[in-house]
C-alpha cells in the first residue's frame, strides 16, 4: 500500500538472530554465529567477514600465507602470489591522489593474475577491523618466507629510526638554518 511491495518481496531475505545489544559491535557476533552465515552466504557481507576470519586464523596457523600492509602485499602480488586481496574502501577515498592511485593499480594487477578481491566497507565491522591492521591484507596461493625476512629489515628500520634521538647542537643547527633562511626572506 505504501510501497510495501519490496518489502513483501523480499521477505523471504530478512534473518531474525539475537544479539547482546544494538551497537554496531554487536554485529561481530552476529556473524561470527555459523548458523546466519550459512543463511547469508550469498551476501557479500558473508563473504567478506568468512574471507577476513579464515585470514585472521591463517596468520596463527600459516603465517607465511598471510601478510598484512602495502609493502608485503605489493611484493606478494609481484609474485604472483596474491589469492585473496582485502581492502578497505578508505583507501581509495584518501586525500592523497598518489596513494588512491597505488592501491587502484594493486586491485588491478591482482585482478589481472587471477586472484579475488574483497572491498570492505569502513563503516562494518569487519572493515573496522582490516583497518587495525592497515587497511590491507592479503591470503597468498604459496608460503613466501622471503617476506618474512622483508617483514623483519623493516622492523629492524624502524628500531633504528627509533633509537635516533636529536641532540641539543641538531636542534641548535636547525634553529640557526632557520634564522638565516628567514633573514634571506627579509624577516
Amino acid at each position: 500500500r505504501r510501497d510495501d511491495r519490496s518489502l513483501l518481496e523480499n521477505k523471504s531475505k530478512f534473518v531474525l538472530c539475537k544479539a547482546s545489544s544494538g551497537h554496531k559491535h554487536a554485529l561481530e557476533e552476529v556473524f561470527a554465529d555459523p548458523a546466519i552465515l550459512d543463511r547469508m552466504t550469498e551476501t557479500k557481507v558473508a563473504k567478506e567477514v568468512s574471507v577476513l576470519q579464515k585470514f585472521m586464523r591463517m596468520i596463527e596457523t600459516d603465517p607465511e600465507r598471510a601478510f598484512y600492509g602495502y609493502l608485503h602485499v605489493s611484493k606478494a602480488n609481484e609474485q604472483q602470489a596474491v589469492d585473496s586481496l582485502l581492502v578497505t574502501d578508505e583507501l581509495f577515498r584518501n586525500s592523497d591522489v598518489a596513494t588512491r592511485k597505488k592501491y587502484v593499480e594493486l586491485v588491478e594487477s591482482v585482478r589481472e593474475s587471477g586472484g579475488n578481491v574483497y572491498v570492505f566497507s569502513s563503516m562494518h565491522i569487519s572493515g573496522k577491523q582490516l583497518q587495525q591492521v592497515s587497511g590491507v591484507a592479503a591470503i597468498l596461493r604459496y608460503p613466501l618466507p622471503d617476506l618474512e625476512e622483508l617483514e623483519e629489515l623493516a622492523e629492524q628500520h624502524e628500531d633504528d629510526v627509533d633509537s635516533y634521538v636529536s641532540t641539543d647542537d641538531d636542534e641548535e643547527k636547525a634553529e640557526e638554518r632557520i634564522k638565516e633562511d628567514m633573514q634571506d626572506m627579509g624577516f
